[in-house]
């Protein structure tokens, strides 16, 4: 009888219902035109475009562009400079990705990881030799001093002049790190040979549910918007940001489906086979608590979107010379009447988000298809 209750959900789970199948289309058409529309020439960067049309024409009225004699169609209007909304959205679906992406992929790779921490080790699961601990924190602050007080006017230059001193004074930083870590792995097995091999134990999960006490104290919104306003503008340093203040959500998923995982059969099971906690950790229990996460990340990429046209939209932290949703909705407050301004932008940030969220529910129940249906 289970087996045919569990056939029979995975038959239904197969079947894309017209609003999933609408959902990813969207999304598809949505990649399509962010990403190769703007490099066939087709579309013009908005700010590059050094013959405007009409300021602020409503939609799908033809007109010629001032300066030339070529006729044109503005099927989404006009802007109060006289760009083209429609080429506005292309590009500004481009930036929300460029922001929004990467600061979701290093949001999870942080989550997951102080997760796994607190979520399978706990307050007593993790012991190390204090040799160990004593080493890597000596040599983790000596690195902190460096890359922040010693290489602070670097970075005061990186973020004022932009993106790509930005990446060169982070990867200055990684490699400081990663080459101290390797240090300290092995003056730890060279003090390992005389002897020092007492072990303490470590509370990693109050350390963690506290980092995400503290940044979770403050509102998202604002707490990005008070740092973001420090720094110059550039889509490196708010897609960093971003990434610092949405790792807590995340984490607290991973967390709490390992604390539950963890005690389950199959995992005494391992234990009792003899495989290691790391082993167990990789093998067993982070595939099975990462199904959720999936839906998580898709609310955290809508959430990201959103967070860029409200910087955009403020005029903070997003660079002028970018088109964005957010500027496009910011031209109402010149012209009240210029409606368009803000029916195709808000439509397209809500087709978006919606579609993430119904797609990233399908496929959660292609993981698991024995789940009931949302």
């Amino acid at each position: 009888m289970n087996v045919i209750a569990d056939n029979s959900r995975r038959k239904k789970a197969g079947k894309w219902r017209w609003t999933e199948r609408l959902a990813g289309g969207y999304l598809l058409l949505f990649l399509i035109v962010a990403f190769m529309l703007p490099f066939t020439g087709m579309v013009q960067h908005p700010y590059e475009n050094l013959n405007p049309g009409p300021i602020s024409q409503p939609p799908f009225i033809f007109s010629s562009g001032l300066g030339s004699n070529n006729s044109s169609i503005y099927w989404l209007g006009t802007d109060g400079t006289g760009q083209d909304v429609l080429a506005n959205l292309i590009y500004g679906a481009r930036t929300a990705l460029i922001v929004s992406v990467p600061a979701m992929v290093l949001a999870t790779i942080i989550g997951v990881g102080l997760g796994c921490l607190a979520g399978f080790w706990g307050n007593s699961g993790l012991r190390v030799l204090v040799v160990n601990l004593v080493i890597n924190v000596i040599l983790l602050l000596v690195g902190l001093y460096y890359i922040i007080y010693i290489r602070q006017v670097h970075w005061l230059n990186a973020f004022k002049v932009g993106s790509s001193k930005v990446l060169l004074e982070s990867g200055i930083a990684l490699l400081t790190l990663f080459s101290l870590g390797v240090l300290g792995w092995l003056l730890a097995k060279f003090f390992k040979n005389f002897g020092f091999k007492k072990q303490i134990t470590l509370p990693i999960d109050h350390v963690v549910l506290r980092l995400i006490e503290v940044v979770g104290a403050i509102p998202r919104l604002l707490l990005v918007m008070c740092l973001v306003a420090f720094v110059q503008p550039s889509l490196i340093n708010v897609i960093f940001l971003a990434a610092f203040t949405y790792w807590t959500g995340i984490a607290r998923l991973v967390r709490a489906e390992l604390l539950q995982i963890k005690e389950l059969p199959y995992i005494e099971a391992a234990r009792v086979a003899g495989m290691s906690d790391v082993r167990i950790l990789l093998k067993q229990a982070l595939p099975n608590a990462l199904p959720p996460v999936i839906v998580a990340v898709a609310f955290g990429l809508g959430s990201l979107i959103s967070l860029e046209a409200t910087l955009s939209y403020l005029g903070i932290g997003i660079p002028l010379e970018e088109a964005s949703w957010g500027k496009i909705i910011k031209g109402i407050l010149q012209n009240s009447d210029a409606w368009w301004l803000v029916v195709f932008p808000t439509l397209t940030l809500c087709f978006t988000v919606l579609s993430l969220q119904i797609v990233a529910e399908r496929i959660l129940k292609e993981i698991t298809p024995t789940r009931q249906d949302f």
